[in-house]
């Protein structure tokens, strides 16, 4: 049995390193995405927050598994 978890990894969209967190897909499209969460990034030290975003706002923009921040 292959119970793989799909996940999308966040990247900082200024100098395209990893965030170092994920989300984990849960196939509803309406599930709310680390609300008033904030990442930073290692290298830039840009501060992201995930404001009203949802799990099919994600899907919609991702790049390949990809979502740049």
């Amino acid at each position: 049995m292959n119970n793989e978890l799909k996940t999308i990894d966040f990247y900082c969209k200024k100098c395209k390193r990893t965030f170092r967190a994920y989300h984990i897909i849960t196939e509803n499209d309406n599930t709310p995405v680390m609300p008033n969460f904030a990442m930073k990034c290692h290298h830039c030290n840009r501060v992201v927050m995930l404001k009203n975003y949802s799990e099919g706002r994600i899907k919609a923009h991702m790049d390949q598994e990809k979502f740049y921040l």
